[in-house]
């Protein structure tokens, strides 16, 4: 016989694939039990076994396979070896396990099943939904995902599926309190149209509105959280015998409503079918992705090696022989955002568990006596719904006073009660897993955990891979490119969870993922909402109006682009970043040199981030130093609105405090909130003030130095290997007196690109940074701004200019005022528009100029350019 290795996929997947095999009246029939293997192995065992085909289902035995059958048996002699050697003459546990654990399935060596044949299904693999999976499992008493089966014809007509008299079944009891009258309703709208079952079979009904009926509204927690609930069949019978007998094969029977008699029983403390992949809304979803989001992986790796011999029952007998038990006891730490919350989430579904979530924000109170009762109704309500996992949110709070001192008696309390419910409770496992932010817990509380897990930054493989796993998930499409249906069904069959990229995909999430330095796995998420939004605006072109033709899942690189900038906005707005107006290159005339030069250390490191990977192409900063008035600060402005970064504009005085240590920690915020927000560019005006020379001030208390020394120790941990977003955090410093400024922090690795910024020399250079000034004013015909630049001294600051502009805009509206008080125009006509310069308007500037730096200071900035 072919021996095939049995595989799952999600249901709505197998409902898609049989939908075309099964006749409908035998669809919702026996979609959830069917097992889908290549068409031409079906067709052969038709020949085999046609008695038993019936509307395109083939009725067949299953056994385990002979490689299978002896790797349980090795498995079993294992675990009676350990525990031999662990339980030391200790059989409590082993008395407890017996007396206590309820529902021991008698293990089966044939079960009935439905065949159905698909020419996407590749030979010698069969494929089942991962509830019938997890019943097979249970029937054969196989402890593991790889199990081989082999396809037998059925040997008496006994064996073939009959209509059940009478059948029991119990729930599988999870955490929300539930109404009898509510299960009954749902058992008798699911059982509506007969199913077919099996004794012991794991019962999967979805909440519909349809199953629901009258309680839809009641329990949508429960229908947003579970999205279904799970019954165990615990008894069948038929007319003529039950199935209480200890035959080898495990028949199937159909429960008709009005035919069979159905009671529900006792609910149940049992696990139930695991959920490993993303079930979409739609049955046309053609990708199959895990649960689990792809660069979160290795965490959930983690976590999963941890708690896997507490759900399978190999840690008792060691903990048999210990003189305290082993506590499934985890810590998870990272930023808010960082998934932790998702992941806890996404173990729970992928193990069968029930989950519950306190925050220790309301167990901790204000007397010891309340936060121990708070702690013990927690441990009922975990006992009351195991197996469970019990997630602990906001854990740094807990047993910690109002002074931030340890509390003592309530960490005693917890540590016992814990303990506690592990030396007398063994029936089903409890799982706590706690959060926090930082591992800055009380020594108490940390050494109670048995694995501490860190949520670090995703790097660029792990972002893209992040956001492939949501375009997979949201079933996105960022190209043209569209292969054939056929192709990617089989690909995806084959047992992969990756689907096909193009190329032109692969590069655009590629791109996407170099942007989004320090973007957390939330990030992510409402980034690619966030593009969404843009593209469904792009193609109705009108916010307010809703098309029904627009593309919902079509996204392309300039949507991913004006999402960025969205909530590069909004991040700037939550770190209280001052607002930086709005300034771009051609509003700045002139500094054709500074332009490139910044352009060159600055953007291109931003937009081709995989071209600076080696460490000697990294720069921590730049220098600006000149002359006031040139037009510095206008230009970090402007770098900013270009290059679409985040900005953070911080003047040197800002940060200086009187009180001790408060200036260090303002540059240590500065610093932090800018690797928070990468790229981003920190812009020091006034640097003098903040960074000068060490010794030469007199403060006694040598306050200024140790802000200098902060500072440098920053720069540095900007360029650091310890910093995973070190390309991407630019300093740009200004000042008027680079002589004065600590010479440390001018050396290469630091600020070691020192760019002058002088006055405007030249015709054309003073002609353009007019036409820049003036671009937003009305002229008339008649002027002639290189005339008028023509008049004015040989060297000119950005400020002159402006003050030149300014005044004789200032002289257009005098003019104007003075025409409205002569009557010749009326008041309701004017408006910002209705100033326009002319040529007597710029000669009333030119006459009042007077130069801000006088010949000397100019000599002595020249000095300083040759000196650096």
């Amino acid at each position: 016989m072919d021996t095939y290795s049995l595989k799952t996929l999600p249901n709505g997947r197998i409902s898609s694939l049989i939908k075309d095999i099964v006749t409908e009246k035998y669809l919702q029939v026996l979609s959830h039990k069917c097992i889908i293997i290549s068409k031409e192995q079906y067709i052969q065992l038709c020949v085999e076994n046609f008695f038993y085909h019936d509307n395109g289902v083939l009725w067949v035995t299953m056994k385990l396979s002979p490689e299978s059958k002896k790797k349980q048996q090795e498995n079993e002699d294992n675990s009676h070896s350990n525990r031999l050697r662990y339980n030391l003459n200790f059989v409590t546990s082993e008395i407890h396990r017996r007396l206590y654990t309820d529902n021991i399935s008698e293990v089966k060596s044939e079960r009935i099943v439905p065949l159905v044949g698909s020419n996407l299904v590749e030979e010698n693999v069969a494929y089942t939904n991962e509830d019938e999976f997890f019943n097979i499992v249970g029937t054969f008493g196989v402890n593991t995902d790889d199990v081989n089966v082999t396809f037998h014809p059925i040997n008496a007509f006994e064996n073939s599926p009959k209509i059940a008299a009478s059948a029991e079944v119990s729930l599988s009891i999870n955490e929300y309190e539930l109404e009898n009258d509510f299960l009954k309703e749902v058992l008798s709208n699911y059982f509506e149209t007969p199913k077919a079952v099996s004794l012991n079979d794991m019962i999967s009904i979805n909440l519909t509105p349809t199953n629901m009926s009258k309680y839809n509204f009641r329990y949508i927690d429960l229908v947003d959280s579970c999205g279904k609930l799970y019954f165990k069949c615990k008894k069948l019978e038929t007319d003529e015998s039950s199935t209480s007998d200890n035959g080898k094969t495990l028949p199937v029977y159909y429960i008709v409503k009005g035919v069979t008699q159905l009671t529900l029983g006792d609910g149940t403390h049992t696990m139930k079918p695991k959920n490993k992949y993303f079930e979409p809304k739609t049955l046309n979803q053609r990708h199959i992705s895990h649960i689990c989001p792809t660069g979160l992986k290795d965490r959930f790796n983690q976590i999963q090696e941890t708690i896997k011999p507490f759900l399978t029952g190999q840690i008792d007998e060691m903990s048999s022989s210990l003189p305290s038990p082993i506590i499934p006891m985890i810590l998870l730490t990272g930023p808010i955002g960082s998934g932790r919350h998702l992941l806890v989430r996404v173990v729970t579904k992928y193990n069968g568990l029930n989950f519950v979530q306190f925050d220790c924000n309301s167990i901790q109170n204000t007397t010891a006596k309340q936060t121990e009762s708070k702690i013990s109704s927690m441990i009922q309500k975990a006992k009351s719904a195991a197996p469970i996992i019990v997630l602990l949110d906001n854990f740094d709070v807990l047993a910690v006073d109002s002074e931030n001192n340890e509390d003592f008696r309530i960490t005693e309390y917890f540590n016992n009660t814990v303990t506690n419910l592990y030396e007398n409770y063994t029936k089903h496992p409890i799982i706590f897993i706690a959060l926090a932010e930082k591992m800055d817990l009380k020594p108490n509380m940390m050494r109670m955990f048995l694995e501490k897990v860190n949520f670090k930054k995703l790097n660029v493989e792990q972002r893209r891979d992040m956001l492939q796993w949501f375009i997979s998930v949201m079933n996105i499409k960022i190209d043209d490119d569209e292969k054939g249906y056929y192709e990617k069904h089989q690909r995806i069959i084959d047992g992969s969870e990756k689907h096909v990229l193009s190329d032109h995909m692969k590069d655009v999430l590629f791109k996407v993922a170099s942007k989004t330095e320090t973007f957390l796995q939330g990030d992510l998420d409402v980034l690619m909402h966030f593009a969404l939004r843009e593209s469904y605006l792009k193609q109705a072109k009108c916010p307010t109006l809703f098309t029904r033709d627009a593309n919902l899942r079509f996204i392309q690189e300039e949507d991913f682009d004006k999402a960025l900038e969205t909530m590069r906005s909004l991040q700037s707005q939550h770190l209280d970043a001052p607002k930086i107006p709005k300034v771009y290159w051609e509003d700045i005339g002139g500094l054709a040199k500074l332009k490139k030069e910044l352009l060159k250390t600055i953007e291109f490191p931003i937009k081709y981030p995989h071209l600076f990977k080696s460490s000697s192409l990294k720069r921590s900063g730049i220098l600006l130093y000149g002359p006031p008035g040139c037009g510095k600060t206008l230009v970090a402005k402007a770098v900013s609105t270009e290059l679409n970064v985040s900005f953070m504009s911080v003047k040197g005085p800002e940060l200086l405090n009187m009180y001790i240590g408060q200036s260090e920690e303002n540059v240590r915020k500065v610093f932090s909130a800018a690797r928070a927000s990468s790229p981003c560019i920190v812009f020091l005006d006034e640097l003098d003030a903040l960074a000068p020379r060490r010794g030469a001030t007199g403060d006694s208390g040598g306050a200024s130095d140790r802000v200098v020394s902060q500072l440098l120790a920053e720069v540095d941990g900007v360029d650091g290997e310890d910093s995973p977003s070190s390309s991407f955090v630019f300093i740009m410093g200004a000042t008027n007196r680079p002589d004065l400024l600590e010479q440390s922090l001018l050396r290469p690795g630091r600020l070691d690109k020192l760019v002058y910024v002088g006055p405007y020399t030249g015709l054309a250079e003073k002609t353009s940074v007019l036409t820049a000034l003036c671009r937003s004013y009305k002229l008339r015909p008649e002027v002639d701004l290189e005339a008028v630049a023509a008049t004015l001294p040989e060297s000119c600051t950005g400020a002159d200019l402006l003050q030149v502009t300014s005044t004789a805009r200032a002289a257009a509206v005098r003019g104007l005022v003075e025409k409205l008080n002569n009557g010749l125009v009326k008041e309701s006509d004017l408006s910002a528009d209705s100033v326009v310069i002319g040529v007597s308007d710029f000669w009333e500037g030119v006459e009042a100029f007077r130069p801000s730096v006088t010949e000397e200071e100019l000599a002595y900035y020249e000095s300083l350019q040759r000196q650096f």
